[in-house]
């Protein structure tokens, strides 16, 4: 299918009978594209994905459009691009218009543009898109960050934000109304950090659609702090919140959405986050829900504690002692007998482990061949879940399963730059069936931090907390007695 890129053919001042002939001959279809560039100013950023916007929402009218995404692989710059079946005389001439204001060659276009870009900014949130994905993004970074480079205009800050109290009072806490709620039907609010979902719309209905979570279980969960640190605690998890993040989740529906105005009432939300609110964690904490006032808030990305930092958490904590000593493992038969698996088997339970980890989308999931095979210095390949502002990341993991009392040092794991290098890896793991050297967790530190991708690092120690965890996938792999299967 021929692709039509529309800042491809303002830079070579593509002509009317140009485009008349390209739409002529591609009446069934092509794929319409529109790079957003790249900057260094978020205020810029917004600015181009608020064109974006504009323009692909003007051609989508004009026909049949399906299959939109943001190509961030092709090219330096990332793409918005869709498939599109002309329905209407007008494309013609409106791709010219495009092509004149994007080309700058004629002033009197330039300036009727800019103003059509302004009307749209005022009146995009009253708007019936087809493309929410690029209003969404432009939202993110008006207010993650333009608007910090706006207030340095003003003398007085304050009056800066009056300005935006005024129209978005939401904006001020770092939320908007995400542009995807018209689909849906279904009102819910946004954040970098976190949604808000109105007692009138589907907590799981919005889950299933924008965040690839299709089961959904939930746990009760408690918070409390120590030491100026806040945590959700259940059963299975202690995890570290972003308190911040919630505070301003909890302000907003307060000062916001409930209009709490008077001084008592304006502090009054400090009492709802201690006293009445509910707390549940996500099947494996890929996100935590809290609830008061009828509205949900889902905090995203919150860290499980490690091993060292939950030890450190029990010495303190006597209160929630009985928990977190079983988290730490102070429970009876919680080791694995490695011994029973060659390496084919525990690549095996490997891919087990991440297949049953809902932060990672198991329909992606690929195990390259036998454990002796040319693998690319790669076993397992997966992506996550891609949700509402955040792309997929694609993962290679490496499986290591070492005789007892041996350790997987830095020298025993080679060539992990380039394999990450060529595999255009997010994230890079390993999973081992023994202890991990310093060696190896410094060289993964420095190589993770000078590429900026994850690692994940899996020794015996925290695969045996896993499996603690997951019975069945543990009695596949082992025999164990009736004692130690209790």
């Amino acid at each position: 299918m021929k692709k039509f890129n529309i800042d491809k053919a303002a830079s070579e001042e593509m002509t009317l009978e140009d485009v008349t002939v390209f739409i002529d001959q591609n009446q069934d279809g092509f794929i319409f594209q529109k790079v957003i560039e790249r900057a260094h100013h978020y205020s810029d950023l917004a600015e181009y994905y608020l064109e974006a916007s504009y323009i692909c929402e003007k051609i989508a009218i004009l026909g049949q459009s399906r299959s939109f995404e943001v190509d961030w692989h092709s090219g330096y710059h990332p793409v918005a691009q869709f498939v599109f079946v002309p329905e209407n005389n007008e494309l013609t001439p409106v791709l010219y218009e495009f092509i004149i204001a994007l080309s700058g060659n004629d002033d009197e276009v330039t300036d009727l543009w800019i103003d059509n870009i302004e009307v749209y900014k005022k009146e995009i949130e009253t708007q019936k898109l087809q493309f929410p994905e690029l209003a969404d993004d432009y939202f993110a970074n008006l207010i993650n960050g333009a608007y910090g480079e706006y207030e340095s205009n003003y003398e007085d800050p304050e009056e800066f934000q009056d300005e935006i109290s005024k129209r978005n009072p939401e904006h001020l806490f770092g939320f908007w109304k995400c542009m995807l709620s018209g689909k849906l039907k279904q009102d819910f609010f946004v954040s970098a950090e976190s949604w808000i979902i109105p007692p009138q719309s589907d907590l799981v209905e919005i889950l299933n659609k924008y965040s690839s979570i299709e089961n959904i279980i939930l746990d009760d969960g408690n918070i409390f702090s120590l030491n100026g640190s806040h945590y959700v605690v259940n059963d299975n998890y202690v995890l570290a919140i972003d308190f911040p993040a919630l505070a301003k989740a909890v302000q907003c529906i307060s000062r916001v959405f409930n209009e709490e105005r008077t001084l008592y009432e304006q502090h009054d939300w400090l009492y709802h986050l201690s006293n009445n609110y509910k707390v549940q964690i996500s099947d494996f904490a890929n996100f935590i829900l809290f609830i008061f006032n009828g509205y949900k808030i889902v905090l995203w990305n919150q860290d499980k504690l490690t091993f060292n930092d939950i030890s450190s958490l029990n010495r303190n904590a006597a209160d929630i002692f009985n928990i977190t000593s079983d988290l730490i493992g102070l429970k009876e038969h919680i080791s694995c007998p490695w011994v029973q698996l060659n390496d084919e088997s525990f690549e095996q339970l490997c891919y087990d482990v991440i297949y049953y980890d809902p932060i990672y989308d198991n329909r992606t999931i690929r195990k390259m061949g036998k454990s002796k095979s040319r693998d690319g210095g790669r076993d397992i390949e997966v992506h996550t879940h891609g949700r509402l502002g955040y792309k997929p990341q694609k993962f290679i993991f490496q499986c290591k399963l070492l005789k007892s009392g041996t350790s997987l040092t830095a020298s025993k794991v080679l060539d992990i730059s380039d394999i990450i290098e060529q595999y255009e890896a997010d994230g890079y793991g390993i999973f081992t069936s023994g202890v991990i050297d310093a060696t190896l967790y410094n060289k993964i530190d420095a190589i993770a931090k000078r590429k900026h991708i994850k690692a994940e690092l899996s020794s015996k120690h925290e695969l045996e907390r896993i499996l603690a965890r997951l019975p069945i996938i543990k009695t596949r792999y082992f025999k164990l007695n009736q004692e130690q299967n209790g």
